[in-house]
């Protein structure tokens, strides 16, 4: 009789054990109630597709690789009811674009990519469950409706309430000359691990996710490095506070089949000029919003330079609005160099190193052997209930 009760009480306990090892996303995802009061993110705010049109601007003579992130990334920009402190949420979400179509297990990462205040939402909800109670109480635990900024903390505390998998690592010191070289050989590192160079071919489109780059009072997202033949690298970003040009903004669609570890070549993505489901409305919108898209290719800069004032972009565009209507039919028809329309996505070494401390939070594991720092691909991107629990106090690993 004893050693019946000793199995009754292990079958017990055994479900328990099974049910915090499965995956939260599944939880979280079918739950109602959570997502009842969100709103998604709008279409037309999200740029796909910019990821296998950078190609071409990567093949000069200097170049010799460059490595680009997973296509699946969209490009987000903060607009006028988020500009000078939406870029954590834009950068966070540029992430989720990722999330939402990636699959693990075979489903979709993560249900949707929310809007700003759904983000805000979230992140409440997160911190009433005892996820970063520091971060709460320093954001007083209110952040919807708000312009509170928020960072790398807030968006590690988002993702693991969403039950999905990432590490902030901390680069406190820049190195001789201030050009932080540990981040730069980090971020080759994880951009070409696995990656097989070939003969002939300079750029490779590759699986991996974006990196979410923190400085003092700004972030951006990295989708790549440029090497060059002279030794010196190009950070590839993507700058929500950057406008896009109208040529890069066209819908793609993607195939999940077209990633693999050895990169992916931008034929393998379709793409298409129009959506079937467009409305007559969004037509419309589409119309009236030409012109304000064709300030935004005045908006392309070198990043050596500073992004324009809203009273000098509205003293441009009352400019272009004296002009004749052939001439700005002309102008919206003309294609500059692609040099000029790569300019806000390469940044080089001197620009990092105007500042001293940088923090990256990367989807997935990273973790350390033989010294160094390594993305663990195997770990995946999903969190169980215990690893989710565990999360709820954030972590980050230090390069000193």
């Amino acid at each position: 009789r004893k050693e019946s009760d000793d199995d009754e009480a292990i079958d017990t306990k055994e479900p328990k054990r099974l049910l915090t090892s499965l995956p939260v996303r599944s939880r979280i995802n079918t739950n109602q109630d959570l997502w009842k009061g969100m709103s998604i993110l709008r279409q037309d705010c999200r740029t796909s597709g910019i990821i296998p049109k950078l190609e071409p601007n990567l093949k000069s003579d200097e170049t010799q690789y460059a490595f680009l992130c997973s296509p699946y990334t969209d490009y987000i920009s903060t607009g006028l009811m988020d500009l000078g402190w939406g870029c954590g949420y834009r950068n966070c979400q540029m992430l989720m674009s990722f999330l939402e179509r990636h699959e693990e297990e075979g489903e979709c990462l993560l249900k949707c990519v929310p809007d700003i205040s759904s983000i805000q939402l979230l992140i409440e909800n997160a911190w009433k469950e005892g996820f970063d109670p520091l971060g709460a109480k320093q954001l007083k635990n209110h952040v919807f409706k708000t312009r509170k900024w928020i960072g790398t903390t807030e968006v590690y505390t988002l993702l693991a309430y969403l039950g999905i998998r990432s590490t902030i690592i901390d680069f406190h010191q820049p190195g001789p000359e201030r050009l932080h070289k540990d981040m730069f050989d980090w971020i080759q590192s994880y951009f070409t691990t696995e990656i097989e160079t070939k003969k002939g071919r300079k750029v490779y489109i590759t699986h991996r996710p974006p990196l979410y780059l923190q400085h003092q009072g700004h972030s951006r997202t990295v989708i790549g490095i440029e090497i060059l033949k002279s030794g010196k690298r190009n950070l590839i970003i993507f700058d929500p506070g950057r406008r896009m040009l109208r040529s890069f903004r066209k819908r793609v669609n993607y195939n999940e089949e077209s990633e693999s570890s050895n990169g992916s070549s931008s034929s393998e993505i379709s793409s298409s000029s129009s959506s079937s489901s467009s409305s007559e409305e969004e037509e419309e919108e589409e119309e009236e919003e030409e012109e304000e898209e064709e300030e935004e290719e005045i908006d392309i800069m070198n990043d050596h330079h500073q992004p324009k004032t809203l009273r000098q972009r509205l003293l441009t565009k009352l400019k272009k609005s004296n002009r004749t209507k052939s001439n700005t039919s002309s102008s919206a028809s003309s294609t500059s160099s692609a040099s000029s329309l790569f300019y806000p996505f390469r940044v080089d070494d001197k620009t990092i190193a105007r500042h001293r401390q940088y923090q990256i939070l990367v989807l997935g594991q990273v973790v350390y052997h033989q010294g160094k720092m390594h993305w663990d691909e195997k770990k995946g991107y999903l969190l169980n209930e215990d690893e989710r629990e565990a999360m709820k106090n954030v972590t980050s690993l230090a390069v000193m």
